[in-house]
């Protein structure tokens, strides 16, 4: 089901210039920076002017930026209650759902990306991976089937890993997973991270994510429909992270560079 900014777009793209068809164009696929930025910094995105951004927003029908703006985060958060929705959703459209997710991520991957983050890794003497919030479940699954198959990774724990960067080793990277909302101490600790020289690897559903300008790397995960939830980002994100840790089993194992747990993974 489209969101309500999606339908007014569709609705007055004929009327719109060439600028605010740039504008809608970006609100399209990154609703986050929307959700996010004000609107001085979406125009600096984009590359148009801050006014630019309000005459799109009053060209759609809002009375202002901060409108839009709280549209968005509701449909970001999935808090919004269209009046068309209904409760005949099974699981089956669920799965239909997931698979149509997955086929996007499938056609939208970026081999190029992915090589370099395992190029990265296999070149690391340590690697530390970060998540906050619903972020941790995709760090700890990487890191679980990483540390199997490599042995120098580590998942960093707020409460007992402060001042961990300072004892890294020169060739080290880290791997930060920040998604909508994005938590601060993740955006601080890739910023301490690029201060140090550590290569950092950020795994974002937004290109316009806080995290990305102290990234090295940046992996963005979309869904087939902008806005989708938290949950519908899921499979996508487990698939790209799957994705990597295969990479790196062909590597280590073209490598010879087996650690004792390497065949677990090997059936």
């Amino acid at each position: 089901m489209e969101t309500i900014y999606q339908e007014r777009i569709k609705a007055y793209w004929p009327n719109l210039t060439k600028g605010l068809q740039k504008v809608a164009d970006y609100l399209l696929n990154e609703p986050i920076a929307f959700a996010t930025h004000p609107a001085k910094k979406v125009g600096e995105m984009i590359n148009v002017s801050e006014t630019m951004v309000l005459r799109f927003c009053n060209a759609l029908g809002y009375k202002g930026y901060a409108e839009l703006q709280k549209e968005v985060r509701n449909e970001l958060l999935n808090l919004s209650q269209a009046a068309e929705e209904t409760a005949e959703s099974t699981f089956h459209d669920s799965v239909e759902a997931d698979i149509e997710n997955l086929r996007w991520l499938h056609k939208q991957l970026d081999a190029g990306q992915l090589e370099k983050v395992a190029d990265t890794i296999l070149q690391s003497e340590q690697i530390v991976i970060a998540g906050y919030y619903h972020s941790y479940s995709y760090a700890h699954w990487l890191y679980f089937n990483l540390n199997y198959i490599i042995g120098n990774v580590s998942l960093f724990r707020p409460e007992s890993d402060a001042g961990v960067l300072d004892f890294l080793p020169k060739k080290s990277s880290l791997i930060v997973f920040s998604f909508y909302r994005y938590a601060v101490d993740t955006i601080q600790l890739a910023k301490d991270a690029q201060r140090k020289g550590i290569k950092v690897i950020v795994i974002t559903d937004s290109l316009a994510a806080p995290t990305v300008p102290f990234a090295d790397i940046t992996l963005p995960v979309h869904t087939a429909h902008s806005g989708d939830s938290l949950l519908q980002k899921g499979p996508v994100s487990l698939s790209l992270i799957n994705a990597i840790i295969d990479k790196i089993i062909r590597g280590v194992a073209d490598k010879g560079k087996k650690t004792p747990t390497f065949n677990y993974f090997i059936k």
